[in-house]
């Protein structure tokens, strides 16, 4: 790979890490905020600036082409990113190049992936690659909150292509996802909400929270509890005594994971390691710790749930405690995460994000949950899984690429993540990173192996090549 290459790709990576491209009100012409329509309006015009056919489409998505033919081949990417989180060691909009890395929020989810796809139609146009169906490079600004942008390109008339690859989760190639379910649990608490006045997660549905509050309601018995034990003057002993201490160390928590504001009312945070939902036993929820500080407290707040849902919930047995757990071998495992938070009209709301594997609905998970917590279980959104045979000739295909290039003899795999391979027809997730690299997806001091970025150049152009041929 020639240097002139090497710069550009990096030098565009850094341009578009530094749009803080993460969800936030809808403006006109901007339906998921300013910042996602900066990133899908700089796609664009560095598509064109490379030569490339390209469109915006009502700032919810947009593309980029190059060939000739009736029918297109489709590569699918996402140019927004979840919220930059806690912990950096740099600063996450700033690409930083260290180690053999490049750090920065998106670097690997998904903005590396997309800059180098649009430098592969870049090489297929200026090198009058000769190609049987046109390759559309598709990339959307609303993946991490459920789609709603490929959504809409198929609505306004977008073409569909007969056959995509994701480069959103990891090689050699996926076959099979699992269904994703949101999931509100609403507890009405009156005792709770008595005491506590807030309580949050993480930022979006699809993370395990690296950090918690909980604000106590002045003047009520959960603060005159907390003064008892700290003496009267409130400090972080708090957590070095009953009835905190011994929760704390049973569950493998540090007294160190706590702190505590004690200005016109008493807040206490919690600090944890933010994880993908799709893999939440890699991280640690903070949520679950601002709730075993409610639980400890029961006794005072005499709430008719908090100590059931610090049972059965903040668990990584959860599942299995809640009779819902179920693995399928094509599919794998339901796996739950507790993502958000929140005191509302008297209630507690909790929102868990479900991965379920084939045969599992999540109207069943939820009238099994209402059974054993007593709350009210509502399916806020659904997407059902993707599954894909092995032998399909798109599988084989791609499959078939990466071996060649890598020596990689990997079988497919089955995830719990989702990508937007179940927006479209005979689409599958292909890369872009090997299942033995941690790139803190999610998490801070998010990071790609450069080297691997420039390999990934490799696969994917003559992934297309091989499909636009077939």
């Amino acid at each position: 790979m020639d240097e002139m290459l090497i710069k550009r790709i990096l030098d565009d990576l850094g341009e578009i890490v530094a749009v803080p491209s993460v969800y936030s009100a809808p403006e006109d012409g901007a339906p998921y905020g300013k910042n996602c329509l900066k990133a899908l309006e700089w796609f664009v015009d560095k598509a064109r600036s490379y030569g490339l056919e390209a469109k915006l489409i009502d700032g919810a998505c947009a593309y980029a082409e190059v060939g000739e033919g009736k029918e297109c081949i489709g590569i699918l990417g996402h140019l927004d990113v979840v919220p930059a989180g806690n912990g950096w060691a740099t600063d996450p909009f700033k690409m930083v190049e260290e180690n053999g890395k490049v750090y920065g929020r998106g670097v690997g989810d998904d903005k590396g992936a997309v800059v180098v796809c649009l430098a592969a139609l870049k090489a297929l146009k200026d090198g009058n690659v000769k190609l049987k169906r046109r390759v559309r490079l598709i990339v959307g600004a609303d993946e991490e909150r459920g789609s709603s942008c490929i959504r809409r390109y198929v609505e306004t008339g977008g073409e569909i292509p007969v056959m995509s690859f994701v480069p959103d989760s990891e090689f050699p190639v996926i076959h099979s996802e699992k269904g994703i379910a949101h999931m509100t649990l609403r507890f009405d608490d009156k005792a709770l909400a008595a005491n506590v006045s807030y309580i949050d997660g993480a930022e979006c549905k699809n993370a395990l929270p690296d950090r918690s509050e909980i604000r106590i309601v002045k003047g009520s018995a959960l603060e005159n509890a907390v003064k008892a034990v700290c003496g009267g003057a409130v400090t972080s002993e708090l957590f070095e005594k009953k009835p905190l201490a011994e929760r704390i160390v049973t569950a493998g928590n540090a007294f160190s994971d706590f702190e505590i504001e004690n200005g016109k009312q008493i807040n206490i945070i919690a600090n944890g390691t933010a994880e993908h939902a799709s893999t939440p036993e890699k991280g640690d929820s903070a949520l679950w710790k601002t709730l075993g500080v409610l639980a400890s407290f029961n006794g005072d707040i005499k709430s008719e749930y908090i100590e059931k849902i610090y049972d059965y919930l903040c668990t990584p047995l959860a599942a299995s405690k809640l009779g819902i757990y179920a693995d399928d071998p094509k599919s794998g495992d339901l796996t739950m995460c507790m993502s958000q938070a929140r005191m509302t009209g008297g209630a507690l709301e909790l929102v868990i994000d479900f991965r379920l594997p084939l045969g599992v609905k999540p109207d069943a998970v939820a009238d099994k949950i209402e059974e054993k917590l007593g709350c009210k279980a509502t399916v806020d959104d659904y997407h059902e899984n993707l599954y894909i045979d092995e032998d399909a000739p798109l599988i084989k295909t791609l499959l078939g690429v990466y071996r060649r290039i890598t020596g990689d003899m990997t079988p497919p795999l089955k995830v719990g993540g989702g990508t937007y391979a179940r927006e479209l027809p005979n689409a599958v997730a292909f890369g872009c990173t090997p299942i033995d690299i941690d790139i803190n997806m999610h998490r801070a001091d998010e990071n790609f192996p450069i080297a691997q970025l420039f390999k990934n150049y490799e696969i994917y152009y003559a992934a297309a090549v091989e499909l636009a041929n077939m």
